[in-house]
C-alpha cells in the first residue's frame, strides 16, 4: 500500500480567522512528522478537528463506496472562522490515481480519487412544488410518452406533512439492487456510476425493487422492465426543466453541474437550509 506525503493548505477563509491565517499558508505532513514552515501558523483548535482525515488520505483507499479518497476540504470548526483547508497528495497528478494490482480480482485498478468525486443526483423537499414536470420530461425523454407510468423519478405527496418529495435513484455506492439481481440484468456505468438495466437479461422478478431501501425503483407496467435513472448519460433532463431548483445534480454544497432557473441559492458553495436533511 503506498503511503503519500501531504500538503495542507489554507484554500479560503469565508468569515474571520484571528490567528492569523492567511489563504496560501500551509503544513506538510510525511509519515509521523507534520511540518509548519517558518512564519506560517496552524490553528491548534483546526488542527484537531483535521487530524483524523490525515492517516486515511495518507493511505492508497480502493473501495468503491468509501468518500475519503475524494474529500479534499475540510472546515475549522469555528463558525465566525470558517476557514477551509485543501488537503493535496504531494507528487500524484491530479485526476490521475494510483494504479494498483487487485490480488482479489486479478485486475489493475485505480483509486477513486484518480476519478474525483463522484456526482449524485441532489433533492430539496422544501423547493418541491408537486408540479410534476420532472416525472413528464423524463417520460417522454426516455419513451417519447407523457406519462408519470414511465417516468423513473417520482413526487411522492405527503399530505399531513404538506409537503411533496422527489424519490429517484441515489446512484449508492454499494447498490443493493445490482448485488441482488439474480439475472445479472443490473450493473453500473463506469463514467456516471448510475444503475444501468439490460432488458435482455431482466426476468421482471422485481428483485431489485425489493432490496432497494428507498423505494427508487418502478416497473415498466407493459414489460415490467426496473426504470431506474440512467442520469440520462450525466446531464439529467428533470433537473434542466424544474422550475424552483429542488432537483439538482453535483456535489453537495457546491454549485451544480446542472441546474434549474432557482439554483443559484448553491453558487456560494455553502448548504442551503434543508440541504442535509434532503440529499441523495
Amino acid at each position: 500500500m503506498n503511503m503519500y506525503d501531504l500538503r495542507v493548505v489554507v484554500d479560503e477563509i469565508r468569515g474571520f480567522c484571528d490567528l492569523p491565517m492567511k489563504v496560501g499558508d500551509y503544513f506538510e505532513v510525511s509519515g509521523g512528522r507534520i511540518t509548519i514552515p517558518d512564519g506560517k501558523f496552524m490553528c491548534l483548535w483546526a488542527l484537531q478537528s483535521i487530524l483524523p482525515m490525515l492517516p486515511a488520505k495518507q493511505r492508497n483507499i480502493v473501495e468503491e463506496n468509501d468518500w475519503l479518497s475524494d474529500t479534499v476540504r475540510v472546515a475549522c470548526p469555528d463558525p465566525n472562522g470558517m476557514v477551509i483547508f485543501r488537503i493535496e497528495r504531494v507528487g500524484e497528478p491530479a485526476g490521475e490515481g494510483t494504479k494498483e494490482h487487485d490480488g482479489r480480482t486479478g485486475r489493475d485498478t485505480r483509486t477513486r480519487s484518480g476519478r474525483g468525486p463522484r456526482l449524485r443526483m441532489l433533492v430539496n423537499e422544501k423547493l418541491c412544488a408537486g408540479c410534476r414536470a420532472c416525472e413528464l420530461i423524463c417520460s417522454f425523454t426516455h419513451e417519447r410518452k407523457f406519462s408519470d407510468l414511465l417516468s423513473r423519478i417520482h413526487v411522492d405527496k405527503v399530505d399531513e406533512d404538506g409537503i411533496d418529495r422527489p424519490l429517484v435513484c441515489r446512484q449508492c455506492g454499494n447498490a443493493r439492487c445490482v448485488e441482488a439481481c439474480p439475472s445479472g440484468a443490473l450493473s453500473r456505468d463506469p463514467e456516471t456510476r448510475c444503475v444501468v438495466v439490460d432488458e435482455t437479461r431482466c426476468s421482471g422478478c422485481g428483485t431489485c425493487a425489493d432490496a432497494c431501501p428507498f423505494g427508487a425503483v418502478a416497473f415498466h407496467p407493459e414489460t415490467r422492465v426496473p426504470l431506474i435513472c440512467d442520469l440520462c448519460g450525466g446531464n439529467p433532463e428533470c433537473v434542466r426543466r424544474c422550475p424552483t431548483g429542488a432537483i439538482s445534480y453535483g456535489l453537495a454544497g457546491v454549485a451544480d453541474k446542472a441546474a434549474g432557473p432557482s439554483a443559484p441559492h448553491r453558487a456560494s458553495g455553502q448548504d442551503t437550509p434543508g440541504d442535509q436533511e434532503g440529499n441523495i
